[in-house]
Parts: C-alpha cells; sequence; structure tokens
C-alpha cells in the first residue's frame, strides 16, 4: 500500500478524474480540490473545499499532502481579467499557500498547455528550447502561471507539462466535434492545418512519472504523441471510428473567426453560460501548426509508448 498523499486541483475535470482513478489503483492516496462538494463522489477519494482566492484554504487544504498536482485552470472566458484570475492569480495562492506550510509538499506538477508555447511559425514542430509566443490570452495566462510555479520554495521540486490536444472517452470538445460529424457537415477553420495530440492515458501516464521520476525535476515538456496529423485526417478518423461518413467540412476564412467567436459569445452570454468558442479561440484557430516535439520527454523517462491517435479515437467511441 502506498502511503504517499496526492493533492490534485482541478481533480473532478476530465484530466483530473482520470489521475484520480490511475493514483487510487496504484495504492496513493487522492485529494481532491473542489469548490463545492461534488454530488457524486469517487470512491476512495478525499475531498477538500477551497476557494482560490482564499490562500488559508488552499493552505488547509495541501497540508500534509506529499505531492500536488495543480490543473485546475478556465479554457474559456470572455475577458483577459477572467484568464488572468484563474490562471495566474489562482496559481500565485497555490504557490504562497506551499510556501506557508511548515512541511510544504515534496514535488509540484503543473499541468499547462502547449497554447503557453505557443503555434509553429515554420513546419517544425516546437520544441521546450524555443522562446514562448502564446497568440490567446489562455496560452499567456497558463504561462504566467508556469512562471508562478517557479517562484516555489527551491527545496519544493517542481515539473511543468505542456500537453497538445487531450482526447478520450467523455471529453468534452471533442465529443462536440463528433457531434457535428455525426450530422454530416461542420464548419471548421484552419482545415489544412496539423495538431499533435495526445491520448488522456498518456498525459495522466506522465503526471505519475513526473510525480516518481527525480530526473524530471525543474523541466519544462511537451507531451504529445511524436506525429503531427492534418485536421482532416483526425475529422476522418473519427468518422471511420463512429461509423459514419466523412462530413462536408465547410472552411471559414481566417479573418472571419474574430467574428464567429464575438457571435458565441454573445449568445451564451444571454444564456448565461460559457462560451464553446469565443474572440480567444479565434486567436489560436487562425494559426495552421499547433505541433510539438516530445523528444525531450522521451530522453528523460524513456517514454515512448504514445498512443496512435487512431487506436486512441477507437478507444474514445468503441
Amino acid at each position: 500500500m502506498n502511503e504517499k498523499t496526492v493533492a490534485i486541483t482541478g481533480g473532478t475535470g476530465f484530466i483530473g478524474t482520470a489521475l484520480a482513478k490511475s493514483l487510487l489503483a496504484r495504492g496513493y492516496t487522492v485529494r481532491i480540490f473542489t469548490r463545492s462538494a461534488p454530488a457524486r463522489r469517487l470512491e476512495g477519494a478525499q475531498y477538500a473545499v477551497v476557494s482560490f482566492d482564499d490562500k488559508e484554504s488552499l493552505k488547509k487544504a495541501v497540508e500534509g499532502a506529499d505531492y500536488v498536482v495543480h490543473m485546475a485552470a478556465v479554457l474559456f472566458s470572455r475577458t483577459r481579467a477572467g484568464f488572468e484570475k484563474a490562471n495566474v492569480t489562482g496559481a500565485a495562492n497555490l504557490v504562497a499557500a506551499i510556501a506557508g506550510l511548515p512541511k510544504p509538499p515534496a514535488k509540484l506538477v503543473y499541468v499547462s498547455s502547449l497554447a503557453a508555447g505557443g503555434p509553429s511559425k515554420g513546419a517544425a514542430a516546437r520544441v521546450e528550447t524555443e522562446a514562448d509566443a502564446p497568440v490567446s490570452y489562455y496560452g499567456s495566462t497558463k504561462l504566467g502561471g508556469e512562471k508562478e510555479i517557479m517562484k516555489l520554495p527551491p527545496f519544493v521540486r517542481r515539473t511543468i507539462l505542456r500537453p497538445s490536444i487531450v482526447y478520450g472517452p467523455n471529453e468534452h470538445a471533442v465529443s462536440k466535434i463528433a457531434d457535428w460529424v455525426r450530422k454530416g457537415f461542420m464548419v471548421t477553420a484552419g482545415a489544412e492545418g496539423i495538431f499533435s495530440f495526445v491520448y488522456v492515458d498518456d498525459l495522466v501516464n506522465a503526471i505519475v512519472t513526473s510525480m516518481e521520476n527525480a530526473a524530471t525535476d525543474g523541466n519544462t515538456y511537451y507531451i504529445c504523441e511524436n506525429k503531427p496529423y492534418h485536421w482532416k485526417k483526425f475529422i476522418a478518423m473519427l468518422a471511420e471510428a463512429m461509423g459514419v461518413r466523412m462530413p462536408i467540412m465547410l472552411d471559414l476564412p481566417r479573418p472571419l473567426l474574430g467574428a464567429l467567436g464575438l457571435a458565441y459569445e454573445a449568445v451564451s452570454w444571454v444564456g448565461g453560460a460559457e462560451p464553446v468558442f469565443n474572440r480567444d479561440k479565434a486567436r489560436e484557430g487562425a494559426e495552421l501548426n499547433w505541433t510539438a516535439d516530445s523528444s525531450k520527454w522521451e530522453r528523460d523517462t524513456g517514454w515512448k509508448a504514445w498512443t496512435p491517435l487512431k487506436e486512441g479515437i477507437k478507444k474514445t467511441f468503441k
């Protein structure tokens, strides 16, 4: 029985739930941070109600944890301030809470995003030695969160992971795309773009490896299957896995993306919901190369068993 405790922020989300289940199966004690008591609880997990505006609640929740995995974030917001509050200030408050503990956790793993580095401007995939150049508020605030994590006391080890597009069963964004594929018609942008993907189980493995493998300490890594895919190929794989025809794809001119994002924001504001597409995502959609090279991760950890996209999609829609 593993007696180590792992505190997870964002533990009720898609990736967080998969991570929590994996850690419980490995014998870890799992403590999930949540903003309110969940109606449905993961069997065997502990829950801590926190506010990322309240350093004391975070300090109390972290106390006694051996590891912290920080992945709580805002993916969609109508304003830069909304992204800043969740992705930068939230990380800063967590760091302050950890620094104030008499016995802080041994390590923090921060799940950032490829968006923090930004798209590749040429044909090559992005690598860790390139200068960061985020093009969206989401990307720039995830980078801001990374900078806050680097302010941890030196005796708290840290690793930063930058996954590409994460997919798997019940992932919201891919499920939405799958709905459009089933309908046989979809409006898209950058249909000629190329992307990197990572299956959720591979990302979970990377998070756990980061916790346990000291060779990852102090490093930032891009996490993805080390193979780029054209967007049309990805859609074709979705259609094949679901047993439907390849949809008709209307490629929207990139200058119109901002207008479409604004329209989504307006409709969602009237409905009182977060937009599934906005001007921030439009800025990302205007770029055609969202690929990364995970060779550094492979060299430092020996991991090369990435789930191929076609296999992962079959698992997702089986």
